[in-house]
């Protein structure tokens, strides 16, 4: 069996990609399906899991849940089908002159590889030069959703593909974040760090060790992108390149080109607007063609884009008091964030566990303007100087200013904990999870707690409160406290909810364009009986799995 047959690599399958050139290209007929914008924005909507329970929890875990938001929301606007479209097209292109099926391609690697063991790649820079290959900028403010948006739509690709005919091993893509001090030598042992751990291979110590040289180590880089045929090279924070040593950035620049030119991999830089000028002077001028542009990423304007943003939002909501939003809660939002998802994303979350944890009564738990502030006065001073520069609309400013460095989540919320009052607490009684007996159990009521659609986050603190209540309980008896707990107030929370909110009726026509969890989705979809369908989305509750275990 070849050593690269293993599970861990999907094989490939080869796909119609609609293209002769594509589809006669194995490297390239092994990708994804080019995606239509629809499905680009399906693709990449994410959201996080909510359930109207929840709200009946303990004020301790409900913080917990409010950290879902920051892991698993993401609304897709106009400018992230743009960068799947460039970033879909970057890939193939870079592999069109690299078809193993042809003499040519066999021919290509040898010349390359006699330029690397001379280590003398740049020498054909400024050549002219036939690369089908491009590359793409990036730019724009911390926080606005860059790197998040192009990591999302990377991972739509297989992360490594296995050509049993070819016995090659291909890796479509390799992010790399750009060295701090812009050196060139440490962008390599980088990518030496990365293509390693992609393939679970140690290619540090091979490459990296006995104090290479600069031109050597540019070598082996090269051959190891021909060698795993990567299609796009990804660079993030590529404003650090500003602060590489006299020299040092246009050594850099120039290896970068010669990845296009030379190698045949698209290059994309990912950075603020302290690396558009790079990448507008030097990339360009040594590339001699503007590739594939670049994208100024800009912050959510104050139009329909801010107000469909919001909508998606706010919903979700762990307060036992949901207001409604309001002109004024819409403008505060904007005015506060300047439309940086990050930041309001954090600021609602820090917002709404400031309101749990100091809340008094079931009714203080809610949102409002002066919360806001207050939140954002001690959690956000940090980014006050970027966000004065995009008030003023001043871009010299704008670019003047440093990285933004956001608050941490975790930590603001431990200090909120901090500025309570202090209380006296009772003394827990210890929670002992060693014994197999009582650990089996613990993890069998977290399966199954889990299978009923409750999130492992909330499932296991529950879990672990009961017994520490109640160490005698059987696994049944555990799961109908914890259960219990879930539901208490449940009804009178709906019922209450019902009368803030106008009855929503939605035609059986249009069932199909619900949620897909949706019973209604679900029944319109289904192909087989109704218990079939809620079977396979594992919405029934299967008790034989509990009483077996």
């Amino acid at each position: 069996m070849n050593k690269y047959n293993e599970a861990r690599y999907p094989e490939a399958d080869y796909k119609d990609q609609g293209l002769p050139e594509y589809n006669d290209n194995p490297l390239i007929a092994a990708l994804p399906i080019i995606m239509s914008p629809i499905e680009v924005a399906k693709k990449l909507r994410k959201r996080p899991i909510y359930h109207s329970a929840e709200l009946n929890l303990e004020s301790h875990i409900r913080t917990h849940a409010i950290n879902r938001l920051t892991r698993s929301f993401f609304v897709p606007q106009t400018n992230h089908i743009v960068v799947e479209q460039k970033l879909s097209k970057l890939i193939r292109s870079g592999y069109l002159n690299r078809n193993p099926n042809t003499a040519i391609f066999k021919r290509k690697l040898n010349t390359i590889r006699d330029l690397v063991q001379k280590e003398d790649l740049t020498a054909y820079i400024h050549d002219e030069v036939d690369s089908p290959a491009s590359s793409m900028a990036i730019a724009g403010i911390s926080g606005a959703g860059k790197s998040t948006t192009v990591n999302l739509i990377l991972n739509t690709y297989d992360r490594v593909i296995y050509h049993p005919k070819y016995h090659l091993l291909q890796v479509p893509w390799l992010k790399i974040d750009c060295p701090h001090d812009g050196s060139l030598s440490d962008f390599c042992l980088s990518f030496f760090i990365a293509l390693g751990r992609r393939l679970n291979i140690d290619y540090r110590a091979k490459y990296a060790s006995g104090r290479p040289t600069i031109g050597k180590m540019m070598a082996d880089v090269a051959d190891l992108c021909l060698i795993h045929a990567i299609g796009l090279l990804v660079i993030d924070e590529f404003q650090h390149m500003n602060l590489a040593k006299s020299g040092g950035e246009k050594k850099m620049i120039n290896f970068l080109v010669t990845l296009v030119n030379v190698v045949e991999v698209s290059v994309v830089l990912i950075g603020t607007p302290k690396a558009l000028r790079l990448f507008t002077s030097e990339f360009r001028q040594a590339r001699r063609a503007s590739g594939d542009g670049s994208i100024v990423w800009d912050r959510l304007p104050f139009d329909e884009s801010w107000e469909d943003f919001l909508t998606e939002l706010w919903p979700y909501q762990w307060l036992k008091n949901e207001v409604e939003r309001t002109e004024p809660l819409t403008n505060k939002l904007y005015e506060l964030s300047q439309g940086i998802p990050d930041i309001v994303v954090k600021l609602f979350c820090l917002a709404q566990a400031r309101a749990i944890l100091l809340a008094d009564s079931a009714d203080d738990e809610m949102l409002s303007i002066e919360l806001f502030d207050d939140v954002f006065e001690e959690e956000f001073s940090i980014v006050r100087p970027m966000l004065e520069a995009l008030r003023s609309g001043n871009k010299k400013k704008v670019e003047e200013c440093n990285d933004l460095v956001f608050p941490k989540l975790e930590e603001s919320i431990i200090g909120a904990f901090d500025r309570l009052v202090s209380q006296p607490l009772p003394k827990p009684k210890p929670v002992e999870l060693g014994e197999p007996t009582e650990n089996n159990m613990a993890n069998s009521a977290i399966r199954a707690i889990v299978s009923m659609g409750i999130a492992e986050d909330i499932a296991r603190p529950l879990v672990t409160d009961a017994i520490a209540r109640n160490p005698d309980l059987q696994l049944l008896q555990l799961m109908q406290l914890v259960t219990t707990s879930l539901t208490q107030d449940a009804h009178q929370a709906v019922k209450t909810k019902k009368k803030k909110e106008k009855p929503i009726y939605t035609s059986s026509s249009n069932w199909g364009q619900l949620s897909e969890r949706d019973l209604r989705k679900i029944y319109s979809d289904k192909t087989g009986s109704q218990y079939e369908a809620l079977s396979e989305r594992q919405l029934i509750y299967p008790i034989d799995e509990l009483l077996a275990s």
